[in-house]
């Protein structure tokens, strides 16, 4: 099995959003829990897993690509400056130095022992491979092309005993399961780019303060929220709050916003069973024509379409199966 660790006692506080400028660079020494024999010695593939609460969720980021793929609860993905929802089988490809943070918001009291699936591999590694393995050419080429984050619509219960079994092999056996994995995925029928810009970081900034205004923005998300009402409380003068906001997160407020609200009323449109006008006024928008206009531009579809369209009802939660029980 992956190795895992023991979940941390429950949460007595809601969870906090994640600050893109505070991401705490991860490297080798700071990962836990240790990688087992076969990835010590191999030094190309990595397979954690960790559960909610754990010391992975945080916003972070290292040198390697990341498959996460999530078996339990819900939540929402912060990657780069992508906002998304997630359920068992989401699946994301994440590339190195991509901040990114996933948060559990109905992990039962006391915690799920796993809630995520993760390989890390290190592309310079790979890299040195083809000149051996010509054939993992187009796999680098896939890995440029999601250097900024994909996530792989559809993911069935598969692709868990597929990451089981990279973990479970070691040597060329392992490596072998690996490539085909990788292979399978460079030619995934439907995939959506995450991040829309070059979110990589190099340094990590202040996190004290945005951490504080996305908290209370994500509080009041369904509410009225204006920027005079949001600068002030972050103690800061519009036009400076503007310019801060905008270099923590990669959008302006405005922007952020809106894009909180449309991943809030994907959720209730692929969970629940809301009228798309209700849920227009739940998420807080204040007329329906708005919310469609701003949901077709993010989503490229609009919410009658994205409720009943297969392509974005993905399987998830009936098939998904962690492989442990969980914590009690």
């Amino acid at each position: 099995m992956f190795q895992r660790q023991t979940p941390t006692p429950s949460r007595t506080q809601p969870p906090q959003p994640p600050s893109p400028r505070s991401a705490e660079y991860e490297d080798d020494t700071l990962r836990g829990p240790e990688p087992g024999p076969a990835c010590a010695h191999a030094n190309l593939v990595r397979c954690v897993a960790h559960g909610s609460p754990s010391p992975h969720e945080r916003w972070h980021y290292h040198d390697d690509h990341e498959l996460h793929l999530v078996v339990a609860t819900h939540g929402k993905a912060y990657i780069g400056d992508d906002i998304a929802g997630f359920a068992p089988g989401f699946l994301v490809l994440i590339g190195p130095r991509v901040p990114h943070n996933l948060v559990s918001t109905d992990a039962p009291e006391g915690g799920v022992a796993v809630r995520s699936l993760a390989i890390q591999f290190k592309e310079d590694t790979l890299r040195e491979a083809t000149q051996l393995f010509p054939e993992l050419l187009d796999a680098m080429a896939f890995l440029g092309r999601a250097r900024h984050g994909v996530e792989f619509l559809g993911a069935s219960d598969d692709i868990r005993r597929r990451m089981h079994r990279v973990q479970a092999e070691s040597g060329l056996a392992r490596f072998a399961e690996f490539a085909r994995l990788l292979n399978d995925l460079a030619h995934w029928p439907s995939c959506r780019a995450l991040s829309s810009t070059d979110t990589a970081l190099h340094h990590a900034g202040s996190p004290r303060k945005i951490e504080k205004v996305l908290a209370h923005i994500h509080a009041h998300c369904a509410q009225e929220l204006s920027l005079e009402s949001v600068s002030s409380h972050a103690g800061m003068s519009k036009g400076a709050f503007s310019r801060f906001f905008r270099r923590a997160t990669g959008h302006t407020f405005t922007e952020f916003v809106t894009r909180a609200r449309i991943t809030e009323a994907c959720r209730m449109l692929r969970d629940g069973r809301e009228q798309i006008a209700s849920i227009c006024y739940l998420v807080g928008f204040n007329n329906v024509s708005n919310f469609n206009r701003h949901f077709r531009r993010l989503k490229g579809v609009t919410p009658g379409e994205y409720r009943s369209d297969t392509a974005y009802r993905r399987p998830r939660g009936a098939t998904m199966h962690a492989g442990v029980t969980h914590a009690r």
